[in-house]
Formats: C-alpha cells, sequence, structure tokens
C-alpha cells in the first residue's frame, strides 16, 4: 500500500512540471533514492503514475481518476465542481455560475478521497487536463457516428477523434475512427484551445496505455469465461492465428496502427488474408516486432508493464535544446550529454513511423523561418503555421534563448519579436523603418516575460496609445480603439559561416569580446557571484553583523519585540530578478522617467516556501490572506500583521520580506481584481492599492512582476525567564 502524502507530493512534482519527468530528475524533487521511488511507483500503480520511455529516458505520468462533473448542482456527487472556462484561464463572466474556488468544502472531499490535497490550481489544471477529456475541445459527433462523414471535413472546428479512444474506453482493436491526437489537424485545435505540445503527447500516451489495458482485460475476461480446456486442434495455426490476432489487435488499438495500412478502411479483406495460416504468419511478426518496438513482454500484467511509446532514434535525447557547448568547441559530457550534439545553432526534423530525423536543406528552412513574412516553402512542402511538412509534423531544435544565458555564450538563440502594419510589413519591436520609435518596449523585453510565462498579456505604451500583447493568442490590441494585429516570434538567422566564424574567435580568446552581446543584468552587489543559478534560486545565510541582517532585524522588531530572530536568508533568483527589474523599467517610463515608490514588506503565507521562492508570489496559489481592499497578493508593512498568516502549529515559523513596486496606489475594494483606472476615460491605472491614503499599513498587489521575495526570516517566540524570589 502507498503512503498517500507521499503520492500527493510526488504528483503535486509532476503537475509542477506540466504532468510529466524523467526519473532521475523526480528522484532529485522528492529526496528518494530511485530504488525507493520505483518501489512508490510500483504500489501505487499505474492507476497513479505512468512510467514509460521517451528517447530513451525512463519518465513518470501523472494520472488521477478525478473529473470535473458537467453539471451546475450536483448534491452527493464525487466530482470537482469547477468552472472549465476559469481552469483554462478563459472564464469572463462577472457573475459565474460555476464555482471557481478549488478548496470549497465540496471540493476539498473530493481531493482528499484522490490524494490531491495539496495541489494548487494550476497543479489540478494540469492533472485534469491530461486525465479528464471534458476538458479537450468536444468530439464531432457527425464524425463519431455511421461511415463518420462530416461535411465541415479539415474545416472542422471539433475533433476528428473516437469519442470512446479519449476515455479510454474504446473496445474496437481494428476501429475506423482516428486515435491520433498528434495528427496535425487534430493537434491544431489542441493547441488553439491552450494545449501544448507536451501536453497533447501525454494525454496521446495515457488514452493509448488505457487502451491497450482495455483490449488486454477483455481479451483475459473472454479467455477465462470458455471452461473448456483446450484441443490438440486448437493448438493448430488456425486458433493460433486467432490468439495471435487479439493480442496484435490490442497493440494496434495502443499504436493505432492498421495493419491494411494504405488502403481504405472501408475495403474488405481478401482472401488470402482469410487464410489463417498466411494470415498467422503475417501477425506473427507483426507481433513480434510491436513488442519489441513497445518494450512489452506479452506475459507481462498490465499493472507492471513499462510502456515505450516513443520512436527509437540513434541519437538518445533526453532534452530536446541543442548543447551550447559542444557548438561553441567541447562538451566534457561527450555521448553521455543530455542535450543534442549538433553542428549548428538550430535543427529542423520531420516525424515519421522511423521516428524524429532531419529534414534536408536545414539552412534553407531556417533562413526562410527567420523571415516573419513568410509563412510557408511551397517547393519544400513546409508549413509554419502548422509546422507540418506536407502532412507530417516538423519541429525546430534550437541552442537556449540568448536572454536566459550569459553574454560570454555566443551561440545561444537571439529571437526577435514583430508586429504587422497597416501596409503588411512585419515591424520589429522598439524599432520602425530601421529607426526607434515611441514604442517603449523591445524584443529582449518581450522574450523575458514570454519564458517567464507563455500564457501572459502585457501592456505597454507606444507613443500616446495603450496597447496588450497576449502571448496565448500572438496578437496585439489596441485598448481604445479595440484594433488587432498579428505577432510573430521569430529567430535572427544565423549561417553555417556564422557558426564558423564564431567558433575562430571564441577560440582565440581576446578578439571575441568585440562581438559579445550586450552585458547580462546587473545583479545587487551584495549577491554571492557564485550563487546565480540559471534556472531557479539559491539561498543565502546572512551573518548577524552584515548590515542586510541588521536592517531586516530592525523593521521586524519595530513590531515584534516579544519574538526572536533565529535565521535571515537572503534569497537569489536571477530570473525572478531580471522580470522585477524590467518590471520597475515598464513602470518608470509610465510614469514619466520618474522613480517608482518601491518598499520593503512583510508577508506571512502558510504555503510552501520554496514554492514562493521559485514562482513568486502568486495570490492564487499562495492564499489572499483576506479580500477587504482587492483580490491579490497582501503584504504589510507591519511583521506584526503578516504574523498572523503565519503557520502557527510551527516553533520556528517563516516570514517572507520582499521588495514591492508599490507605485501609485488608491483605497481597495473588495471587488477589484485588478487596480482601478485613475479616473473615467482614461487609459492610466493604478499600480496597487491600500488600507488607507493617510498611513497606509496593507499593500494589495495583482502583477506578480511587482514584487521580489528578497529574504526570508526564521523566528520564533522569545523564551520567558523564570524569577524565583
Amino acid at each position: 500500500m502507498s503512503d498517500p502524502a507521499v503520492c500527493s507530493f510526488l504528483t503535486k512534482v509532476l503537475c509542477a512540471r506540466g504532468g510529466v519527468a524523467e526519473l532521475g530528475e523526480l528522484c532529485g524533487e522528492v529526496g528518494l533514492p530511485e530504488a525507493q521511488l520505483k518501489q512508490v511507483l510500483e504500489e501505487a500503480g499505474p492507476e497513479r503514475y505512468l512510467r514509460v520511455s521517451r528517447d530513451g529516458a525512463a519518465c513518470v505520468l501523472a494520472l488521477s481518476a478525478a473529473r470535473l462533473c458537467v453539471k451546475q448542482v450536483c448534491p452527493g456527487c464525487e466530482r470537482l465542481h469547477l468552472c472549465k472556462q476559469n481552469l483554462m484561464g478563459r472564464c469572463r463572466a462577472r457573475a459565474c455560475k460555476y464555482s471557481h474556488d478549488i478548496l470549497s468544502e465540496d471540493n476539498r472531499k473530493v481531493l482528499k478521497n484522490h490524494e490531491l490535497s495539496g495541489l494548487n490550481e494550476n497543479e489540478l489544471c494540469v492533472l485534469l487536463l491530461q486525465n479528464d477529456p471534458f476538458l479537450l475541445p468536444d468530439v464531432c459527433n457527425a464524425y463519431n457516428k455511421g461511415e463518420g462523414n462530416c461535411n465541415q471535413q479539415d474545416n472542422c472546428s471539433k475533433l476528428h477523434i473516437c469519442r470512446y479512444f479519449l476515455k479510454g474506453q474504446c473496445r474496437f482493436p481494428r476501429c475506423k475512427r482516428s486515435h491520433r491526437l498528434m495528427d496535425p489537424i487534430a493537434l491544431k485545435l489542441l493547441l488553439a484551445e491552450g494545449l501544448d505540445n507536451k501536453m497533447a503527447f501525454n494525454i496521446q500516451t495515457i488514452c493509448n496505455y488505457k487502451t491497450t489495458a482495455l483490449a488486454r482485460e477483455l481479451g483475459a475476461n473472454k479467455c477465462s469465461s470458455s471452461k473448456a480446456k483446450p484441443t490438440a486442434n486448437q493448438e493448430k495455426s488456425g486458433n493460433q492465428s486467432k490468439s495471435i490476432f487479439e493480442q496484435t489487435s490490442s497493440l494496434n488499438t495502443f499504436m493505432n496502427i492498421d495493419p491494411n495500412e494504405g488502403s481504405s478502411s472501408k475495403a474488405k479483406p481478401t482472401a488470402n488474408q482469410e487464410k489463417s495460416g498466411n494470415q498467422s504468419k503475417s501477425i506473427l511478426e507483426q507481433t513480434s516486432s510491436l513488442n519489441n518496438f513497445m518494450n512489452i513482454d506479452p506475459n507481462q500484467d498490465v499493472k507492471t508493464a513499462h510502456c515505450s511509446i516513443s520512436p527509437q532514434n540513434a541519437e538518445k535525447e533526453k532534452i530536446d535544446e541543442i548543447c551550447l557547448y559542444y557548438l561553441f568547441q567541447f562538451c566534457k559530457h561527450k555521448n553521455n550529454c543530455n542535450m543534442i550534439h549538433y553542428h549548428l545553432p538550430y535543427r529542423w526534423q520531420v516525424h515519421s513511423v522511423s521516428g524524429w530525423n532531419d529534414l534536408p536543406n536545414g539552412v534553407e528552412i531556417e533562413k526562410a523561418y527567420c523571415d516573419p513574412s513568410i509563412t510557408s516553402l511551397l517547393n519544400l512542402g513546409v508549413n509554419f503555421g502548422t509546422m507540418t511538412s506536407l502532412t507530417d509534423p516538423i519541429r525546430r531544435l534550437s541552442t537556449p534563448s540568448s536572454v536566459t544565458k550569459p553574454a560570454k555564450f555566443v551561440m545561444t538563440t537571439k529571437w526577435l519579436w514583430y508586429w504587422k502594419n497597416d501596409m503588411g510589413q512585419w515591424i520589429e519591436y522598439g524599432k520602425q523603418d530601421g529607426k526607434a520609435q515611441g514604442s517603449n518596449i523591445c524584443s529582449d523585453d518581450l522574450e523575458n516575460v514570454f519564458l517567464a510565462d507563455p500564457k501572459r498579456s502585457i501592456q505597454f505604451q507606444a507613443d500616446s496609445q495603450l496597447y496588450v500583447i497576449s502571448f496565448k493568442d500572438m496578437t496585439q490590441r489596441n485598448v481604445l480603439y479595440q484594433t488587432q494585429r498579428e505577432v510573430r516570434r521569430r529567430p535572427k538567422f544565423v549561417s553555417s559561416e556564422d557558426v564558423k566564424m564564431k567558433k575562430g574567435h571564441t577560440a582565440h580568446s581576446a578578439p571575441v569580446l568585440v562581438t559579445l552581446p550586450p552585458p547580462s543584468p546587473n545583479y545587487p552587489s551584495h549577491w554571492d557571484k557564485s550563487a546565480l543559478p540559471s534556472i531557479g534560486f539559491k539561498v543565502i545565510d546572512l551573518t548577524k553583523v552584515s548590515p542586510e541582517y541588521i536592517n531586516i532585524e530592525t523593521l521586524f522588531q519595530k513590531t515584534m519585540k516579544n519574538h526572536v530572530i533565529h535565521r535571515i536568508t537572503r534569497i537569489q533568483n536571477p530570473s525572478l530578478w531580471e522580470i522585477f527589474q524590467w518590471q520597475k523599467d515598464q513602470m518608470k517610463k509610465k510614469n514619466g522617467g520618474k522613480d517608482i515608490d518601491e518598499r520593503l514588506l512583510f508577508h506571512g503565507t502558510s504555503s510552501s516556501a520554496k514554492a514562493i521562492c521559485n514562482d513568486n508570489f502568486d495570490w492564487r496559489i499562495c492564499g489572499t490572506n483576506g479580500t477587504v481592499f482587492g483580490k491579490g497578493s497582501y503584504f504589510a508593512r507591519d511583521a506584526r500583521y503578516s504574523h498572523n498568516y503565519c503557520k502557527h502549529d510551527e516553533k520556528i515559523k517563516v516570514m517572507f520580506v520582499a521588495q514591492v513596486l508599490v507605485g501609485d496606489f488608491v483605497v481597495g475594494n473588495a471587488n477589484y481584481t485588478r487596480p482601478p483606472a485613475k479616473s473615467t476615460g482614461t487609459l492610466q491605472y493604478y499600480d496597487s492599492c491600500v488600507d488607507n491614503m493617510i498611513d497606509p499599513s496593507i499593500f494589495v498587489i495583482f502583477e506578480k512582476h511587482q514584487i521580489y521575495p528578497a529574504y526570508m526570516i526564521y523566528y520564533g517566540e522569545e523564551e520567558k525567564k523564570c524569577i524565583l524570589s
């Protein structure tokens, strides 16, 4: 029996990583040896965790039986009652009739029953997306009836997928309806719904597994229902053919392979195909190859089967990113490197039966892709909009984005952002006809924010107009006139000669300095320069005599004299710091170049400190500490106020000290989900809300990029001295 607390934490970690993680990474995240983690996964079974092999790496997917209820009110229901649109981040109703509260009394019971109590809203959304078909785009009813004739065909806005396959309930060994979610047309609908390729592949994997598991279960039940023992005649090829056919059918359903592929799905089998001898031979060969491909023992129990559904490339990829060190000069990991070794900073591949294979004319494709006005290459059959070559999916692998690495890495990918003007021309942000324009945003600004959250929208100003860019829809909208324009993100072209030249320069040290990109962001001078991870954060203990420690201690003790500080740590998260500085820059530009009101404020929470250090404060996840002045993250001038929201069942409590860009503020209101406009009809908004304007002590922040989690204070009550008289 698996430990519910351990399983709940495992699921949380997996969902925080997009629903899937490599086994090795999972071990490090949960702090368990691989053997012990495997035992936990084995005990929980494939109903909770599906172990698969992807490109040679052992991975784990999160599964769950938790589902959304399709009814508004359903007393005694064992399903979650939540707004589907809100989970997907699309609910715009002012008074939605469906619940938005994952921690309502009924929902809390359901989550507890499924051992999911520790999940936040984002993690729950990931888990439901890859397990509950109700959150996917609707399936086409016409396609799922009779001969599957849909008048819309490829233009249909609904999925042309077997509805039973999505539920893991398809009983037809040779279903005539599609089981391919990675088909370009189906994938396009999924991407439009807000899913990404990774999530779509996760769903395909889970549905495949459930379908083949059902086929095996049905086969086992069929065999056990027959009481008669097999006779000698039944050992002959005719009946052997039948049993093999059942086994192959389930595998075909799993992989969605038609033995007669290439012919019409309506075509009847030929006379030769119905002869048991020949059919037995062909099916035997097919079963053998499929079992090898899937890494499944035909006699292995379904619960312990580890399926390998990904194509077997000669190159064992773990991370779909090109290794900078190999490209630059030398990778010390050689064949053990978990990144891709390639001679260019980009690589174009097409997916076929044999897996991902390099496309010919890769440099030509890259050059076209770097031009934002080009959407396809007709001579090569490549479509950048659908990312397909004819009908096969394609992908572009590349080195990391230039904004994520220090300047010394000259082989990173420089991404440029463009918008389309009235003349149909694509203009890079921050430029217009080669000249600087009134826009207060550039490609690097957009790239930084996009990588931090690819689904968010951001505001910027150009001349006197305010605009909103939606990364999800890749559009730019004028807030006043509501006009909308296309936005594109394309890399800066690098030729083979450019790569050779950069390699030549870096090999001879000094000359390369003049060709480096702009310097990396300036981190605070008091930060430990040896603790600046490219991803995540580092925690540094402060000495009690340091100015930092004394400053934070003084602020804390103003209202917490009966408590003693045990430890103060500094949080160093380069990614969050860069976004915080970018946000400060944007606010300063909007403020006419004047400095922004920035304060050190306290925040008490019962949420995971690690999650805040890694991903920043988010009131939807960390809680709101009340909603009197608006639905946002609450920060206090006085530590005493924040103390009320720390975990009271712990002897040593933790309180955050954050750098907060409070900017221009106004008295808040419980109904606010963002600061109000400064005056009717204006496009200028306040930056935060407060409890009162004269002497504010509570600040409500709605935009997490206005916050940087700077310190953690570990403290407890002062021990009372016993005085003997």
